[in-house]
């Protein structure tokens, strides 16, 4: 999602530092709140280096079944939302919800409290909310997981809603160079112990949970079972094809349709950065799973099934760079929100020494890393 470039006007109307994310986004399993847990995060690892940048007070919005946990929004009030939107409560639904470029007027006017007057930093903005700020003309920064998820630890997607900010988020961008040497020394891992790799020209299927804001497409869920021709279309490049599940929804019914469609279909359970390090698999293949896309950096060909899809569908800023642990010091808050106009306190240099899996450890997100990073060598110490 692409925005038109604005001029920073100074923004002196701020006064205020709000943090939040997709609040209104509810669970699989009902009116149950998804992103309470990720917004108290960014507001935890970021608000000291944002407090020493600018000394702006803070608050933070998100929706939370916890009253403990100082939530300003309740089930009560998500209700009301959905009934203001004319749609469903639940998952299902959400994603009209997710894509709404306009809002009833009682509910801007809900958001009009919350965040006229504030710099908003948000964990995964949803497109509604990123909408409502563009018209209200105010400023943000995003933070979202980046799909390469293969370096030492978690990188970010970090964005800016204007010019300036972009270019100063830039700046502390991770280098790409920095990310081919990381992919070729992971490569490493298939030299030893592959006790069932690839076939030669290998292309694997990787699978996704249902309900994954990255599978939204005009305001609904897109399953693989929608994609079935485009799959075998790219199938036919190669000789064999691997199926991956995901490890949280099997989802049976997919695998025996993508069975039903391609020979010689077979399962696997293998660690995918294993598979996607040896030269016998040639290709990745998902509806929207970051898999593709680091797939290129192991010179393997990527196929999103979903038409138009890009790593950068879901930036809700003007342009997103992976930044790592440059989040956590308080020059990259100055940096940037500086050249969106806060005032802000003098540089000094202050960093905190990486720590590898530092984000991976907090925010219990692996993707598969930890199994040859840390859980093999860890299995071998056990058996020793």
């Amino acid at each position: 999602m692409r925005h038109e470039k604005r001029r920073d006007t100074g923004m002196n109307s701020v006064e205020r530092i709000v943090f939040t994310g997709d609040f209104l986004r509810p669970s699989i399993a009902g009116l149950l709140p998804t992103q309470h847990e990720n917004i108290l995060w960014l507001r935890k690892a970021v608000g000291v280096p944002v407090e020493m940048a600018t000394g702006l007070p803070q608050e933070i919005l998100h929706w939370d079944h916890r009253w403990q946990n100082g939530s300003r929004v309740d089930a009560t009030t998500i209700s009301a939302v959905y009934q203001m939107m004319g749609i469903r409560r639940g998952i299902h639904d959400w994603p009209r919800l997710f894509d709404a470029e306009t809002l009833p007027p009682m509910l801007e006017d809900l958001l009009d409290r919350w965040f006229l007057k504030s710099f908003v930093i948000g964990f995964e903005l949803p497109r509604w909310l990123v909408s409502f700020l563009s018209r209200r003309d105010v400023p943000f920064v995003d933070v979202s997981l980046s799909p390469i998820r293969f370096m030492d630890d978690l990188l970010f997607e970090v964005s800016a809603s204007h010019e300036a900010g972009t270019a100063a988020i830039r700046s502390h961008g991770v280098p790409e160079d920095l990310i081919r040497l990381q992919a070729g020394v992971l490569a490493s891992n298939v030299a030893k112990s592959f006790p069932s790799p690839p076939r030669p020209n290998t292309l694997l299927i990787l699978l996704q949970t249902r309900y994954d804001k990255v599978l939204i497409r005009d305001g609904r869920f897109v399953s693989l079972l929608d994609r079935l021709d485009e799959l075998e279309r790219v199938a036919a490049e190669y000789d064999n094809v691997l199926i991956k599940a995901h490890p949280l929804e099997t989802q049976e019914e997919v695998i025996d349709a993508i069975s039903a469609r391609l020979d010689g279909v077979r399962h696997t359970t293998e660690n995918f950065y294993r598979l996607v390090s040896h030269d016998g698999l040639r290709g990745v293949a998902a509806l929207s799973s970051s898999g593709v896309h680091e797939a290129s950096w192991f010179g393997k060909r990527g196929h999103y099934l979903i038409e138009g899809f890009t790593r950068d569908t879901f930036t809700v800023g003007q342009e997103g760079f992976d930044v790592g642990d440059a989040i956590l010091m308080p020059d990259f808050w100055r940096d940037v929100l500086g050249s969106m106009g806060l005032p802000v306190t003098e540089k000094d240099g202050l960093r905190l020494p990486s720590k590898p899996n530092r984000f991976r450890q907090q925010l219990r997100s692996a993707w598969g890393f930890n199994e040859v990073d840390t859980d093999i060598p860890a299995s071998w110490a056990r058996t020793e």
